[in-house]
């Protein structure tokens, strides 16, 4: 193989978020398993893409790996559940997804059988996938617009094809497909809330510069804007950290293009300042965010050692509903910075229960937002409840 192709795989393979997918948490790399909850069908389960011949893909031909990865059909026929972005991998051509396979190929083969689906009537039975397809198969190979730039190319096919960042950036129809009126106006992942990244100035990144956009992309948090957590922390781990700073800048390009849409809310403008003279309240959730949160975050939510822990400016700490908040609390959060080593958020699950949780959010979102957050106990123990399932 020659080693141009298999850089090439391997640039593509990190582009496309192959390993956020297809590594269960505490699994073992690429051998599948992490389970993908699809609203009102159930759950299915990433696939083994370890070179293993039993389980994994080893046993595919070279065409059925493109078909699985352009049409969604895979070994012998198998209809692929659409949690698989093969509408936006139909972007890559037939040799970008051989590159990938290569690369693959070199990896170490691990036999490991996934859990079987778990999927309601009619959802079950694969065949019933075509129909979908039929609803919302949009995607089509990459075609070079000559009235854009090269850069602005660039961007669009990382974008839409093996980023395939309205996957989760875009509100699904009824049918759990792409509702493209929207596009990129927000959508969901797993439970997070994936936010607007329209051009839109109020509720999507217009009022972000380019190189505050850059930063985020390719390390996962900026001053002003706050930090990555969830799976866009998993996308900026494995997926954007590996983009060269021309591909992150192409990126940003397409995106400024896209047509503004409002959706959702916008992150709080409080200054840091304005922090400075607000007279601290003295509720419940003010008092556990000034024993144990401020000692990396501070009082004024700027953060001890950096923009990592900075607060100001962040949609996760200010939207009323508080659902990534909540998450993040409970879960912690990692990024990993390719220079710096990794920025880590402890779990709170085990230290604080729901009530407690619920009160410090609603303090961050009344502190750093301005605004009466929404956040309930109940709200937690749900949350709680689907994590421990994970």
């Amino acid at each position: 193989m020659k080693k141009d192709q298999m850089d090439k795989g391997e640039y593509l393979f990190h582009a496309s978020g192959c390993e956020s997918c297809h590594t269960a948490d505490h699994g073992p790399r690429l051998a599948g398993g992490k389970p993908f909850y699809i609203s009102k069908q159930g759950t299915v389960y990433s696939s083994n893409i370890t070179s293993d011949v039993k389980t994994g893909i080893q046993r595919y031909t070279d065409d059925e790996f493109i078909s699985a990865l352009q049409k969604g059909i895979g070994h012998k026929g198998k209809y692929l559940y659409p949690i698989m972005p093969y509408t936006a991998y139909r972007a890559m051509s037939r040799d970008e997804i051989l590159a990938i396979r290569r690369y693959l190929e070199k990896q170490p083969a691990i036999e490991n059988k996934v859990p079987d689906k778990e999927m309601a009537f009619p959802y079950n039975m694969r065949w019933a996938i075509r129909f979908w397809q039929i609803i919302n198969y949009t995607g089509k190979h990459f075609e070079y617009n000559n009235q854009k730039s090269q850069s602005w190319n660039r961007g669009k096919f990382l974008t839409e094809g093996p980023g395939h960042c309205s996957y989760c950036h875009t509100p699904e129809n009824w049918s759990n497909g792409r509702f493209v009126v929207k596009d990129y106006a927000g959508g969901g992942h797993k439970g997070w809330t994936a936010y607007n990244i329209t051009a839109d100035e109020d509720t999507g990144i217009g009022s972000w510069s380019d190189t505050d956009l850059e930063k985020y992309l390719s390390r996962g948090y900026v001053s002003s804007h706050g930090a990555a957590s969830g799976p866009m922390a998993d996308v900026i781990n494995t997926q954007l950290s590996y983009l060269t700073p021309q591909d992150i800048h192409a990126i940003v390009i397409y995106l400024r293009s896209l047509r503004p849409v409002e959706k959702q809310q916008g992150a709080a403008k409080i200054s840091v300042e304005e922090l400075e003279v607000t007279e601290q309240s003295h509720s419940h959730g003010s008092h556990l965010y000034s024993s144990v949160c401020s000692n990396c975050h501070l009082e004024n939510g700027q953060g001890r050692q950096g923009e990592y822990e900075s607060l100001w400016g962040s949609r996760t700490a200010t939207i009323t509903g508080g659902n990534n908040l909540v998450k993040v609390i409970l879960k912690g959060s990692n990024l990993k910075d390719p220079k710096l080593g990794n920025y880590m958020m402890p779990s709170f699950k085990d230290i604080f229960n729901d009530q407690d949780i619920a009160d410090i959010a609603n303090y961050v979102i009344s502190r750093f937002g301005g605004r009466n957050g929404h956040v309930t106990a109940e709200q937690v123990r749900k949350e709680r409840a689907l994590l421990n399932k994970e």
